[in-house]
């Protein structure tokens, strides 16, 4: 089954090819997205578009509320949110505070979360009111409801990390069927 129509195939095809250094992190090869092509689409859901310029600025914005709150390099931060662009911003702004993500899917089992959360150690769970992970699953673990955040005060310029490509940017579990979950 082809991912891409033709069009969007030949779009991508008659692009310029990208050189990846192994010094860059993943911000930063998005932001060279942005640079490029700020107008061009980077997310479509349901409808909606946002631009490569607008994803960043959104990003930037809520990542420097994740910074102010000490969130950087070697951190974990879990974001429970179903699919959808909103996911995308706070993956990328977790990205751009430095931290990897751990995906907390609000249809996981609770006993799933709470072992997630337990071994992974987020220092914060970014979610809305309502996909909440129930309370005893997420322990004391601060949680940031992104719903009730208003991030339109805080500056939309790229955030300045201690981030480098070595560190931790995604923290998968296993399914568990051979036993307890485990982190990768």
């Amino acid at each position: 089954m082809d991912l891409l129509s033709a069009q969007e195939r030949a779009a991508v095809l008659a692009g310029p090819a990208a050189v990846v250094s192994s010094r860059v992190t993943l911000p930063e090869l998005f932001e060279a997205r942005v640079a490029a092509a700020p107008g061009a689409a980077a997310v479509v859901w349901e409808g909606s578009t946002l631009s490569y310029g607008e994803l960043n600025e959104r990003a930037n914005r809520l990542a420097r509320v994740l910074v102010g709150r000490g969130v950087g390099p070697e951190d974990v931060v879990a974001v429970a949110l179903p699919r959808s662009a909103d996911l995308v911003v706070a993956v990328l702004a977790v990205l751009k505070a430095g931290a990897a993500y751990l995906p907390l899917d609000p249809a996981y089992p609770a006993a799933r979360v709470a072992h997630m959360v337990g071994d992974a150690r987020p220092v914060l769970v970014l979610t809305t009111t309502g996909h909440r992970p129930p309370a005893d699953t997420v322990a004391a673990t601060p949680v940031l409801l992104l719903d009730a955040l208003d991030v339109t005060d805080q500056p939309s310029g790229n955030p300045v990390t201690a981030l480098a490509p070595d560190h931790p940017a995604y923290v998968i579990y296993t399914s568990g069927s051979t036993g307890r979950p485990k982190g990768v």
